[in-house]
């Protein structure tokens, strides 16, 4: 097939913005553009196509018969021109996945395991959103939805992926009593009830001492941190300050079940396949985290009690 020689392009895109505005004036400002610019670009397409293409130009720009079509076919495509580019950023958009997650759970344990996701090379780039427990869940765009506690939708085809290990931890500057009542307590907002579970179930139903309470559980961690208090915290999340020596747990037979993690994904999201992938990579990486500290004899994801132990809290 012989390659047809075209006009140049800037000539064509003069031509189409004067025929469908109607003035070189308007053209030029439409282009961003000079009124010499444009006349200019006219005069170098009729000397090209080797014909007037307007009949009219002192008493406004009228386009003869020739001159209609080719801005006509101009005008569409530039229209197919923008849909294929609409199309690419489409595409481009769907090779992001958006992960929506517990803060802490984000911050924590999410986000440092990412790069072992992407260097299995699904070709995807993850943004992660931490969200909170007061924030409205089901209102959220995503393509990855990971929950602690409350159920997600039916839609999402939900799989769990951890179940808290709850353990009451400290700064080690707070360590050595022989029972936890004396000891300053912090507590998180949103994690309601937990501190209660834990000395009820140490001290056989005794009620938890006063705590200083604050918003976020990752606020909470910075304070026990601190040696500001003693904390019920979910222990694969503190796993790494507890084997830096920066977090003690005193009583690591004492520990209590928290709540379930569960991943879903959005049907309705712009890259099944993909958030299927970082799904299924969740439940893996989920199940070698338990197995790793299972088999290093550090517990932090299946329940576990003592009752003897719990005994000699309660003598």
């Amino acid at each position: 097939m012989t390659k047809r020689r075209l006009p140049p392009m800037k000539s064509l895109r003069a031509l189409e913005s004067v025929v469908r505005i109607g003035s070189v004036s308007g053209a030029a400002q439409d282009l961003s553009v000079t009124h010499g610019a444009v006349s200019k670009q006219i005069t170098l397409l009729e000397q090209w196509m080797g014909r007037p293409l307007f009949s009219e130009k002192r008493r406004g720009m009228i386009a003869n018969a020739a001159g209609e079509r080719l801005a006509a076919a101009m005008g569409e495509a530039c229209r197919i021109l923008a849909t294929a580019l609409d199309e690419i950023e489409a595409d481009d958009g769907a090779d992001e996945l958006n992960v929506v997650a517990p803060a802490t759970f984000a911050m924590r344990w999410l986000i440092p395991r990412l790069p072992s996701f992407q260097a299995a090379g699904p070709g995807v780039r993850v943004g992660v959103r931490p969200t909170h427990t007061t924030e409205d869940w089901d209102a959220l765009p995503c393509d990855v939805m990971i929950r602690r506690g409350r159920a997600l939708a039916p839609r999402f085809d939900p799989r769990p992926i951890f179940v808290e290990e709850l353990g009451l931890v400290m700064a080690p500057e707070l360590a050595g009593a022989e029972m936890p009542f004396g000891l300053p307590l912090v507590a998180a907002e949103t994690r309601a009830g937990e501190l209660e579970r834990w000395f009820a179930h140490a001290t056989g139903g005794d009620a938890a001492p006063d705590a200083i309470a604050f918003p976020h559980f990752y606020i909470a961690l910075e304070a026990a941190l601190s040696g500001i208090g003693a904390l019920v915290a979910p222990l694969f999340l503190v796993d790494e300050l507890l084997r830096a020596g920066r977090l003690v747990e005193p009583w690591p037979n004492l520990r209590v079940a928290g709540a379930t993690y569960s991943v879903g994904v959005n049907p309705d999201g712009g890259n099944l396949t993909a958030a299927r992938q970082i799904a299924d990579w969740l439940c893996t990486a989920a199940g070698d985290c338990a197995r790793r500290e299972i088999g290093g004899g550090r517990d932090r994801v299946r329940i576990a009690t003592d009752a003897s132990a719990a005994a000699d809290l309660r003598r």
